[in-house]
């Protein structure tokens, strides 16, 4: 297996914040409309360290004397703007019962040492058509929220053992019964047939500017071309960080994926390429990799309702107001926002764009804030994992969970990476999965990378990579094939409940 060690060569505390932003949870904002019901849950998020909870319940709405005489627009629009005030209500009384749960559990520690946490997105509220009940005296609205923690949080919030998990919460006198329950999203891998189809693999990282003096964004700017370079990547244009400019062509190698090959491209740009009069040509640069390259990563300052702040001196930004309307590719993607809480708005402001769906789109977000320090471990990550082959250079498929195994470690465990939009991925090797139990000798007879010639008592057979039980089929399960934490990666393989391929 090719490896390619990391070193980290700089202590950094600095946190990849932007400071411009405010809290977009304040309870006293005011009302803000709700998503559909419907299309609330339709992140699909997964985490090695992490987890996305659904609370559901019932609330209700006393309306005001003359409500039924009220002609049928005006009846919605005061039905509307008194629902979204209880919801307001609501959802500040279920966040405040959550967290206060969540400090005791945590037994007065705080920061990277606590054991629990819980992060609300903004506009997290969904709710279903209100319903009009008691003779016309009030509305009936079921609800629901979603928040992000620990992955055993329920076990604190509601520790009830069997059946549903429910809590009372009390929203200015109404006793409310909430449910929560985890996302049901499971592993799955990437799509890599559809990055891989065109035979070009190509990843646009991006550094945001920085406002500390020490300029860590140049710093991991400059890591990452050396790595390159000295990690076997080509290019004629580039031998050092200093000859690195905007118009650069990318650094390049190839590797097979069954058979052919795949010329890898990265593409790399920094605030300092341009001078300040040419603040834009950063902000083009970005647009051109959203709407073409197969990977995009930014990596810099966020926070809740930044967008990509490409400079500092002067500070220059992509507005996440402007997303909606940035033309993005409609094949498939990868996204990776590596910086401070960008769970909490960049997935919402992108998914607005109608060339986006999480049919073609992936994207890795950070839970809370996230050191410098770590850039270089994600970008590592980044470049490793996704042009892993194995010894007889095939692409070798990693999972989403294993790809954030790889983020998601001990040093850095307070970050929590995930990824949006895995539902639609693939659960069985993308590459190829007809092989299951036929006859083998060594792994190259299984038909693709990650698939392992596994010995059984009447004879080899070859295992398929697979993430959940149900793809591999009636009579099958997916299992691990090792214990061994330093072979995390090894995909767990489709084998049969009986230990016998027939």
């Amino acid at each position: 297996m090719r490896r390619t060690p990391l070193l980290l060569a700089l202590a950094l505390t600095a946190f990849a914040c932007d400071d411009g932003a405010g809290d977009p949870l304040d309870p006293g904002a005011g009302a803000r409309p709700a998503p559909n019901y419907e299309d609330s849950k339709a992140d699909n998020y997964v985490s090695t360290n992490a987890r996305e909870f659904d609370l559901s319940g019932v609330t209700h709405v006393d309306l005001p004397e003359g409500f039924a005489e009220l002609d049928p627009d005006a009846k919605a629009l005061q039905l509307d703007t008194l629902v979204q005030r209880r919801l307001n209500t609501v959802a500040y009384a279920v966040k405040r019962h959550v967290e206060g749960v969540v400090r005791e559990a945590n037994g007065g520690v705080t920061g990277d040492d606590a054991r629990f946490f819980t992060f609300f997105k903004r506009d997290h509220v969904a709710h279903e058509a209100a319903e009009i009940i008691d003779a016309g005296k009030r509305a009936r609205v079921p609800f629901s929220l979603e928040l992000v923690g620990s992955v055993y949080l329920m076990s604190k919030v509601a520790p009830d053992s069997g059946g549903a998990r429910t809590f009372t919460v009390d929203a200015d006198g109404e006793a409310l019964t909430i449910e929560i329950a985890g996302s049901a999203s499971r592993d799955a891998f990437p799509k890599y047939a559809d990055l891989f189809a065109d035979g070009v693999f190509d990843i646009a990282i991006h550094f945001g500017g920085d406002y500390n003096e020490g300029r860590f964004d140049i710093e991991t700017a400059k890591w990452l071309v050396a790595y390159l370079l000295e990690g076997g990547w080509k290019n004629e244009g580039v031998t050092d960080f200093a000859s690195l400019t905007i118009d650069s062509p990318p650094f390049t190698r190839t590797f097979t994926v069954e058979g052919k090959p795949v010329e890898a491209r990265v593409y790399v740009y920094h605030s300092d390429m341009v001078d300040a009069a040419n603040e834009a040509r950063l902000a083009e640069a970005m647009k051109a990799s959203l709407a073409e390259r197969d990977v995009v990563v930014y990596s810099g300052h966020a926070g809740p309702g930044a967008g990509f702040v490409l400079d500092y001196q002067p500070r220059f930004e992509l507005p996440a107001r402007d997303f909606a309307t940035l033309p993005l590719a409609e094949k498939y993607q990868i996204y990776v926002f590596d910086g401070c809480q960008t769970y909490r708005t960049y997935v919402d402001d992108l998914m607005k764009n109608p060339a986006k769906t999480f049919d073609n789109v992936d994207i890795v977000t950070t839970v809370n804030t996230t050191p410098f320090s770590v850039g270089y471990q994600t970008l590592h990550q980044i470049l490793y994992w996704l042009t892993l082959t194995d010894d007889a250079g095939r692409h070798f498929p990693i999972s989403w969970n294993d790809f954030l195994r790889g983020l998601n470690t001990d040093d850095f465990r307070s970050v929590h990476y995930g990824v949006h939009g895995i539902d639609g991925d693939p659960q069985l090797n993308p590459h190829r999965s007809d092989v299951l139990c036929q006859p083998c000798a060594t792994d190259a007879d299984c038909g693709a990378g990650g698939n392992f010639c596994l010995g059984y008592g009447g004879g080899a057979a070859c295992g398929v990579a697979c993430t959940t039980d149900t793809a591999c089929g009636a009579g099958f399960r997916c299992g691990r094939i090792t214990d061994d934490p330093d072979l995390f990666y090894l995909p767990k393989q489709c084998i049969p409940r009986d230990y016998v391929c027939r």
